[in-house]
């Protein structure tokens, strides 16, 4: 009986210290420095927590949230959804719905991630993009300051400074003869016909030209994210 007494008030004891010991023996990857209709998990959030690897962020229709990580930071505009993963020398964020904008100083410094796509930095140089989600397969991509690339199944493209695009991930022959013969939705990269492959093999992804202007670029946004106090 005692043993049994002893076993459940350890258990409980090492349960109930689950949390003080991820805040105190888990680095983390970085800091909320702004957070209105937010949300971490199922919990609201606010200025000043601390975020850890695995940390699930969404913000309401009117929402917003701000993470400070490393030599970057992330905006997430309202009704969006995101995951932060740690990575060497710097952050995943794993997009999974609505917009983002972010801000970087290092090329690895951060890494966005739509089901299974990349973009990142190209170089070490001040960094700033907007990445929006359209559909499951398809979404928007401005980039601000600097260039960007993309990489989706072993196929890479480079978004150049000031260009905005939107990218098809794995398009069917009928999407990809659509998108070719539309006037609104011209190839970005004619000449190749789309990304570099091997020929009889069905291209991973078609990016073409975005006329949508990247609205979530308010002037506060942009004062904040190019501030040289901040990457």
């Amino acid at each position: 009986m005692f043993r049994r007494l002893f076993a459940f008030l350890l258990m409980f004891a090492l349960a109930a210290g689950e949390i003080p010991a991820r805040a105190g023996g888990v680095s983390s990857l970085g800091v909320v420095t702004q957070a209105s209709g937010a949300n971490l998990a199922s919990a609201s959030v606010s200025a000043g927590a601390a975020v850890f690897d695995g940390d699930f962020f969404t913000t309401s229709p009117n929402g917003l949230l701000r993470v400070r990580a490393g030599a970057a930071q992330l905006y997430l505009a309202g009704q969006s959804a995101v995951k932060l993963n740690s990575a060497p020398g710097g952050t995943i964020a794993q997009l999974t719905g609505g917009t983002l904008v972010f801000s970087s100083a290092r090329a690895a410094a951060m890494d966005i991630e739509f089901a299974q796509a990349h973009i990142r930095p190209t170089s070490d140089q001040p960094t700033i993009a907007q990445i929006s989600t359209v559909g499951a397969r398809m979404l928007s991509i401005s980039a601000r300051s600097g260039s960007l690339e993309f990489s989706y199944k072993g196929e890479t493209e480079t978004i150049p400074e000031g260009a905005s695009y939107k990218i098809l991930l794995d398009p069917t022959d009928e999407e990809a003869s659509s998108i070719s013969a539309s006037g609104t939705a011209t190839p970005a990269f004619p000449d190749q016909g789309g990304p570099k492959r091997p020929k009889r093999r069905r291209r991973a992804f078609i990016i073409f030209w975005s006329a949508v202007a990247a609205a979530i670029f308010i002037p506060v946004v942009i004062k904040t994210l190019e501030s040289p106090e901040k990457p």
